[in-house]
This record gives C-alpha cells, sequence and structure tokens, in this order.
C-alpha cells in the first residue's frame, strides 16, 4: 500500500528523515480528493510543523487541507478497531517520541471457560458480563533515541515487534552514539536477554556503513542465540 492511502500517521520528531515526507503526504492526498489525513505530531512541534507545511504550499502556489494532531508521551490514541497508540518519549536532540501499537480484545472469564453455545447466549440474554478486556503490545516503535528509552519504558521490551533504531555499530563509533543520542549496537546487546520480542527489527543504520558492514557487526556482536531474533531495515 502506498503511504499517501493511509488515513493516518505518526511522526516521532522533525529531524528530516523522519518527517520531510509529510508535506508529500499532504499535498497527493489533496491531489487524489481523499479524505483529510491525520498526521500525529510531538506538540513542541505543533507550531513549527503548521510553518512548514504552509511555505511548502506557498511555494506550490497551492492550497492544502490537512489535520495536524499534537501528541505528549502518556497519550492513548485511537486509530483502528480494537487499537490504540500509546506514546511515549524518547531520548534524543529535539523532542522525540516512540509509539506502541496495543489491541485490546474481549476474553472470556474463568467461570465461563467450558459452557456450550446455548449457555453463553442464555448468560448475555440474563445480562451476565462474560468477557473481559485483554490488552496485548503488538508492536513498538522507538524511532531516535539513546538506550536510556528501555530504562524508562521497560514495557516495550515485551511488545511483539520492537522496531528500534541502532545508528552505530562500530567500536570507535561508540561516543558519537552518545554525543549524538543515539544507539549504538554494544548497548542494545546488553538489554537482549531482557527484551521478550518475537522480533527485534533493527533500523536507521549510520550511511556511513555498507550493507556488508552492517551484517559482519551483527555477527561480531549479536550472540548466536538472539540472532534468529534480528531482522534488518536495510
Amino acid at each position: 500500500m502506498h503511504l499517501v492511502f493511509v488515513p493516518q500517521i505518526f511522526i516521532s520528531h522533525f529531524h528530516g528523515d523522519h518527517s520531510l515526507g509529510m508535506t508529500y503526504y499532504i499535498a497527493h492526498r489533496n491531489l487524489a480528493k481523499l479524505e483529510t489525513g491525520k498526521i500525529y505530531v510531538p506538540a513542541s512541534a505543533l507550531d513549527a510543523a503548521h510553518a512548514l507545511i504552509r511555505s511548502q504550499a506557498a511555494l506550490e502556489q497551492a492550497r492544502r487541507d490537512y489535520e495536524l494532531i499534537p501528541v505528549e508521551p502518556g497519550m492513548m490514541v485511537d486509530f483502528k478497531r480494537q487499537m490504540q497508540m500509546r506514546i511515549f518519549g524518547t531520548d534524543h536532540r529535539i523532542p522525540s517520541v516512540g509509539f506502541e501499537v496495543i489491541e485490546t480484545r474481549s476474553k472470556l472469564k474463568p467461570e465461563y471457560v467450558g459452557l456450550n453455545q446455548q449457555e453463553i447466549v442464555a448468560l448475555k440474554r440474563a445480562g451476565k458480563e462474560i468477557v473481559y478486556p485483554v490488552s496485548m503490545s503488538r508492536m513498538a516503535y522507538v524511532g531516535d533515541s539513546t538506550i536510556k528509552v528501555f530504562e524508562w519504558h521497560p514495557e516495550i521490551m515485551e511488545t511483539e515487534i520492537l522496531i528500534t533504531e541502532c545508528t552505530f555499530l562500530a567500536d570507535d563509533h561508540y561516543e558519537e552514539a552518545h554525543k549524538r543520542k543515539h544507539i549504538h549496537l554494544r548497548d542494545l546487546v546488553n538489554y537482549l536477554p531482557y527484551i521478550r520480542s518475537e522480533y527485534i527489527v533493527l533500523m536507521h543504520f549510520s550511511m556511513r556503513y555498507t550493507r556488508q558492514e552492517i551484517k559482519y557487526h551483527i555477527q561480531r556482536l549479536i550472540p548466536a542465540e538472539y540472532r534468529e531474533r534480528i531482522l534488518l531495515l536495510i
């Protein structure tokens, strides 16, 4: 599916590699006469984001219909049936957030497990509450951050699919990772025993690394027992 047809997008922060597709998204939804898309942005960047969109529209001498929605850590956003987006803070050089997809389903209460369909229907007709809500973390997206995000939000290590940046890999880039507020693979490896996710998707590798170098450092630093859960977005 082309991004333009996605009705809601979530922007973690306004460094260009994470946000400059926003004006393209707005322009092409307008061009296709689609319903105005909802764009969730960090609250502290709201005014500047409006200014960016207006400036681009002025350059194109066009009118833009769009909706920006400010979000802050701790918020829950309904975005799909039975699903919410939880907003959490990350540690980066500019205001930045991450996103966790929470799915809530109804589960039959233990005392009613084993009843047949007729008995369940009878309980419903009698006004009995036979189910209770169960929330499951389906995916967490860290975006840009230092390793502190896992200290601040250990619950994201329980998500089904964890998507996290891993910008720096080489040993001689370790100090740079801390200075630029990104994650170094060496720090992430220390958290692997605590991450329960079925898959861990690593992304946002520095452009100084080739695909071969990325794979080399993954093999070099990640213990073999964790590698089958590691996916690389390269």
